[in-house]
């Protein structure tokens, strides 16, 4: 994320997609979402993939296709995360 907002600040019109694949759910979910919506802000999609037979319930709410609000009540501008379990 950190290079999308530096390419942002500088006037690029780069669009960049993070894809982050991952055998189990993150603990620091709060955060994690405060995050996100932060990144809402840049030219980025965010696409997940959930390996393995782990219970990925979590993650599937950081895909935000019902909203994604933030631990300040912020919602999300838009929806840049795709869950996707690969079992």
């Amino acid at each position: 994320m950190r290079l999308s907002m530096v390419c942002k600040q500088k006037g690029s019109t780069v669009y960049q997609t993070l894809l982050i694949i991952t055998d189990g759910e993150i603990h620091d979910m709060d955060q994690t979402i405060d995050k996100l919506i932060q990144a809402t802000e840049l030219p980025l999609s965010i696409i997940i993939v959930g390996v393995g037979n782990a219970n990925f319930e979590n993650m599937s709410r950081l895909d935000g296709d019902n909203g994604l609000f933030g631990s300040n009540g912020v919602r999300a501008r838009r929806d840049i995360v795709q869950f996707v379990p690969f079992r």
